[in-house]
């Protein structure tokens, strides 16, 4: 099958849009940044406590498993 060329695509002009209000002051953005900070932080510190927990019942699970497998193998 010969190639062919593609059609040229439409161009559409787009107007610029005009902000008339301000939806939110500089004084109220700061404030809406450290209150998602601390959520931020919050959820950073739960998420860490519960890696912890999970890394420690990891490792009684694989230390419980290791120990099984060295019994087993040794015939102790």
């Amino acid at each position: 099958m010969p190639r062919s060329r593609k059609q040229p695509a439409n161009v559409v002009a787009v107007s610029e849009v005009k902000v008339t209000q301000v939806l939110i002051t500089r004084q109220q953005y700061i404030e809406d940044i450290k209150v998602r900070w601390q959520i931020h932080t919050y959820e950073v510190n739960r998420l860490a406590e519960d890696l912890k927990k999970g890394f420690e019942y990891l490792k009684q699970f694989t230390n419980t498993f290791s120990d099984k497998l060295f019994y087993t193998v040794t015939d102790q």
